[in-house]
């Protein structure tokens, strides 16, 4: 009986000394790193895939849609950053829009950017994306917008990431 218990006690102290490195070990890796905040005076690059969808003669037509951007930030201000120049291309079922011009915004309180983007054709689109922090420069973003290329409106969807630098 007496090794039996000094058997129990070993065993039980074992098992509180894996318990006790296992938490601590999750304790120090489960940190959060330092955030780098989407910030004035930067770039940010956006690349995301998703699909455009326009109503023709009562039917859906759905299209895939590539978007690739480069946004220039200005000073950040007390709520916002402007969005000082876009550089990039919209690709809608095959078709490219290079960007032209562009008006935007980013509410980093509110984790959006808004941006007003007009093409080489004349046509417009306007996008609302919303960013999520992934670690270090890495955002996953998602978005939404509204187009007025070819006939009609087009309604846009998309995911992809973006990367501060």
């Amino acid at each position: 009986m007496r090794n039996m218990t000094g058997f129990k006690l070993l065993a039980l102290a074992s098992l509180l000394a894996i318990l006790v490195s296992t938490m601590l070990f999750l304790r120090i890796s489960g940190e959060p790193q330092e955030q780098t905040p989407i910030r004035g005076k930067s770039t940010v690059s956006v690349n995301a895939k998703g699909i455009a969808v326009r109503k023709t003669d009562g039917e859906r037509e759905k299209r895939e849609l590539g978007l690739s951007l480069a946004l220039k930030l200005g000073e950040r201000r007390e709520n916002f950053i402007p969005v000082e120049a876009v550089e990039g291309s919209v690709v809608i079922g095959g078709t490219t829009y290079d960007v032209a011009e562009a008006r935007g915004v980013v509410l980093y309180k509110r984790s959006t950017i808004i941006l007003r983007l007009r093409c080489n054709d004349g046509s417009s689109m306007v996008l609302h994306i919303r960013y999520f922090w992934m670690g270090g420069g890495l955002y996953a973003l998602r978005g939404l917008g509204a187009s007025g290329v070819e006939n009609g409106r087009t309604i846009i969807l998309f995911r992809g990431t973006a990367r501060v630098s």
